[in-house]
């Protein structure tokens, strides 16, 4: 069963897509990337750009006219990027921030590991970047979509760690779970303004290696 791909994701509010595995998450990226011309790529966790680099994407996303624009945020620079991203997004098609999990790796100097101080200002500062993305997209009608990887289950409930599950879901219009079924892509949507929850199956969706 196939769906548009531009039915799956709002330009009125933030995307997510919450993972178990890396890989079901980079073909669903992937998938995307092939389909829009203009994309800007935040990738906190270099996953992407590895496999881009590499030559492995290159199938999946060649196309003549198509402008990937790949950001690696390191610790310092997140702020430049966001700026980068806002300024370009009025030349763009979507804008991919890949993932919420890695930017807490950018300052893990202002978290306390052993009690946790710090998260709450951490979480903070991000809704207020991911806020800025959805003040300037939203009018340009730029999608904007966050990924977020799930790391353990308590109590039957999927566990998001260190990336605030609260934040996510009080700014999530839509939000997707993807896997892998052999090479074919299984996106799960769990909420979203039009389409009823429901699992969607993309065919041969692996990346070829």
């Amino acid at each position: 069963m196939e769906t548009p791909y531009n039915d799956i994701l709002s330009t009125n509010g933030l995307n997510t897509l919450i993972f178990t595995n890396p890989y079901a998450k980079l073909c669903f990226t992937t998938m995307l990337t092939s389909q829009y011309r203009k994309i800007i790529y935040i990738d906190l966790d270099t996953t992407f750009t590895a496999y881009f680099k590499a030559g492995l994407l290159r199938e999946n996303t060649k196309n003549a006219h198509k402008v990937i624009k790949i950001y690696l945020a390191t610790e310092g620079r997140f702020e430049s990027v966001l700026r980068d991203t806002i300024e370009s997004m009025s030349d763009s098609s979507i804008v991919i921030f890949d993932s919420v999990n890695s930017f807490y790796n950018m300052y893990y100097k202002k978290i306390d590991i052993e009690s946790g101080r710090g998260i709450s200002n951490l979480n903070h500062l991000l809704s207020i970047f991911l806020m800025m993305l959805l003040k300037n997209g939203k009018p340009l009608n730029v999608p904007i979509l966050v990924t977020s990887m799930i790391r353990y289950k308590k109590d039957n409930e999927w566990i998001q760690s260190p990336a605030s599950k609260r934040l996510l879901q009080k700014k999530s219009i839509v939000k997707l779970n993807v896997a892998m079924m052999n090479e074919d892509l299984s996106v799960e949507i769990l909420t979203h303004p039009v389409l009823a929850s429901k699992t969607i199956t993309f065919r041969n969706q692996g990346v070829k290696l």
